[in-house]
């Protein structure tokens, strides 16, 4: 996000795309969960959190520098065995929800005049052609909404697909102590910043987020016949 101080549409669209991102994150996740039988996300207060309560400072830093980060993990009840599955599914709401928003910027985006397209950086994606401030800040909703998946699919805790990696593995030792080191000794976030900061950081890195968000945006605008590179 830093590197585009000097683009007032990016960086309101980067914005933007972040505070809606987690709250709609949390809010999948927290109606799924009741849906499920487990009334404690919705007590937990995030629905009406002030922002603090949703980003962890370390999800923070990774935004502000990087724009895209994880939202600050759910506690839900997992503790029953039978329990796995439900929790897993009240976690990959959160992603959906980021996958759907992303459809929705990709369609608003046919409805406002450009001829933008998206190309690879040589930190992060950018936007190239001639495109008004509306074009640039739908798209890059779509660009935002789209790393957050990708973001919260990376199967390491905190980020949720390392929590329903880790929730549906097998209940070993070995896993148990690997979980702990990951959640309890934040190994885990580490390596999320080290995926997401050293190639915005230090262009040429090999970038995780860069390299899957572009098939994805093509994906989903294919199904509504959108061609952005």
């Amino acid at each position: 996000m830093l590197f585009h101080l000097a683009e007032p549409a990016a960086l309101l669209g980067i914005v933007l795309a972040l505070l809606i991102g987690i709250y709609a994150h949390d809010a999948a996740q927290v109606v799924v969960a009741r849906l499920l039988q487990d009334p404690g996300p919705m007590r937990s207060g995030r629905l009406t959190a002030s922002v603090k309560h949703h980003v962890s400072p370390f999800s923070a830093v990774a935004m502000i520098i990087a724009g895209v980060g994880w939202s600050e993990p759910i506690a839900m009840n997992d503790l029953r065995r039978g329990r796995r599955f439900h929790v897993a599914a009240a976690l990959l709401a959160g992603p959906l929800a980021y996958l759907l928003l992303t459809f929705g910027a990709l369609v608003g985006f046919t409805f406002v005049p450009q001829s933008l397209v998206v190309i690879e950086g040589s930190r992060i994606v950018e936007l190239a052609g001639v495109g008004d401030f509306l074009g640039k800040l739908v798209l890059w909703l779509a660009v935002t909404f789209a790393s957050l998946f990708i973001v919260s699919l990376i199967p390491i805790p905190p980020a949720d697909g390392g929590r329903v990696l880790f929730g549906l593995g097998p209940q070993s030792p070995s896993w148990h102590r690997a979980e702990y080191q990951l959640r309890e000794n934040n190994v885990g976030i580490l390596i999320l910043l080290a995926l997401i900061l050293l190639p915005t950081l230090f262009p040429g890195f090999p970038s995780v987020v860069d390299q899957l968000v572009l098939p994805l945006l093509d994906g989903l605008g294919g199904i509504i016949n959108l061609r952005l590179r």
